[in-house]
């Protein structure tokens, strides 16, 4: 219950309220950068770089202790430090994920809800946690490799499969609210800033909570 405290409310604790704060307006900015063509295009993949930095601090800060959200990323160095994130979280979502992407594409839509299709994309939501935490502490793309990964998926123990399934339901809640709210443009746009926020920090908050807790296990350092 004290684990569980400690991840849900890490958005709202000490310096997160502001840090969710910035997040929210930021998330606003680039929905009305996205109505530009030329200029939102560039603007939202600068702020997506920007969110990805603050994901992986996030982990960095939680895996080594942090109690609450740390102070914003360091952006002296565009491509280091904003766009080499969002590059490997790319990488990694499509080494996890890329197997079912294939596989449903490449089929009608009957066969993409196949016994492969739906096992494959369980393979990606079981994968990609473990392959995101790997990349974020151990500093280098290639940490997302299967002899890494898969041997820490059993390391992680209870508490790995337990952050996976809080990280599915953070996902499936707030699909939910966007469903609920998808006709609603002004007040659908401001609660989606709100709830995509607070779900970046939650789920960087779960990743850094499996490491900390099963480092000695993980031995990656």
């Amino acid at each position: 219950m004290h684990l569980l405290k400690d991840i849900f409310t890490f958005a709202w604790r000490g310096s997160g309220k502001y840090v969710m704060i910035i997040c929210v307006a930021l998330s606003l900015v680039s929905d009305l950068a996205g109505l530009s063509p030329l200029f939102g295009g560039i603007a939202t993949l600068m702020l997506s770089g920007y969110f990805c930095a603050i994901f992986y601090q996030m982990i960095q800060s939680t895996a080594t202790g942090g109690k609450e959200a740390p102070e914003f990323p360091d952006t002296s160095d565009v491509f280091g430090d904003i766009i080499w994130p969002m590059l490997q979280t790319t990488a990694v979502i499509a080494a996890s994920f890329g197997p079912y992407f294939v596989c449903h594409f490449l089929t009608d839509e009957r066969s993409s809800h196949s016994a492969l299709s739906l096992a494959l994309l369980g393979y990606g939501a079981i994968y990609f946690p473990m392959a995101m935490l790997a990349v974020v502490i151990l500093g280098y793309t290639g940490a997302m490799s299967p002899h890494i990964v898969i041997p820490a998926l059993w390391r992680g123990g209870k508490t790995y499969w337990f952050g996976v399934l809080l990280l599915l339901a953070l996902y499936g809640i707030s699909e939910w609210i966007d469903q609920m709210f998808s006709g609603q443009i002004i007040i659908g746009h401001l609660i989606m800033a709100v709830v995509g926020s607070y779900t970046l920090m939650t789920k960087a908050r779960i990743l850094g909570v499996v490491y900390r807790e099963r480092q000695e296990e993980l031995g990656w350092l």
